[in-house]
């Protein structure tokens, strides 16, 4: 299984620390975790403060961002299909990130290859929704988990109590914050809150989610 994940989620699942919990999700190993070689340089790891002052928001989301980035497999460039490419430069919200992830998903998908999308960013996967690319629908169909919806998950197996207090818990130290996480989790917020809060922001995109 080969799992493709994007900057975002990195990013969420570093500061809230809930990478392991994600993994239990994929039911896969940190190496089959595949990142883009630049992931690096837009990330800002190899400058601490920079990374913490524009990505993640504290030393130890760094921390184990740095961590999670080292312990994934690299991707190299995919093999570009040239009418692929049109549709995905006519979708909105698509930024190169996403369009090289959604190149190596295209590229899995015609090999047959098993493969699961993670992204932190709806509205890419909006954009997808909102397009007229068959393709790229049939390509995401069922295999994508997006932050609100990995979360549910989450907590489907550790509960709602351990994830509140993680999410509550990174909420507090930075400012640079999924704010659906933030509405969702928190004092004096309950398991039908954060359930509701989150579905709610999946309901556009359902057809993508992993059942």
């Amino acid at each position: 299984m080969i799992l493709l994940t994007d900057n975002d989620i990195l990013i969420k699942l570093s500061q809230c620390n809930l990478t392991n919990e994600a993994l239990a999700v994929f039911e896969c190993a940190l190496p089959d975790c595949h990142v883009l070689d630049f992931v690096k340089h837009s990330l800002y790891l190899n400058d601490a403060d920079k990374c913490i002052a524009k990505r993640v928001g504290s030393v130890e989301a760094y921390e184990r961002l740095y961590e999670l980035v080292q312990g994934c497999t690299e991707l190299g460039a995919a093999d570009e299909d040239i009418d692929f490419l049109e549709e995905l430069s006519q979708m909105e919200n698509i930024d190169a990130g996403e369009q090289a992830l959604l190149l190596h998903a295209h590229d899995l998908h015609d090999k047959g290859a098993p493969f699961w999308l993670a992204t932190g960013d709806k509205r890419a996967l909006m954009g997808v929704h909102n397009s007229e690319s068959v393709t790229a629908k049939s390509i995401l169909r069922q295999r994508v988990e997006c932050t609100e919806s990995l979360v549910l998950k989450i907590m489907n197996i550790y509960g709602f109590d351990a994830v509140n207090h993680k999410i509550a818990g990174a909420a507090r130290v930075t400012a640079r914050f999924d704010s659906v996480l933030r509405m969702a989790f928190g004092t004096g917020r309950d398991i039908n809150h954060a359930r509701g809060c989150l579905q709610s922001y999946l309901n556009p995109i359902t057809s993508f989610i992993r059942p």
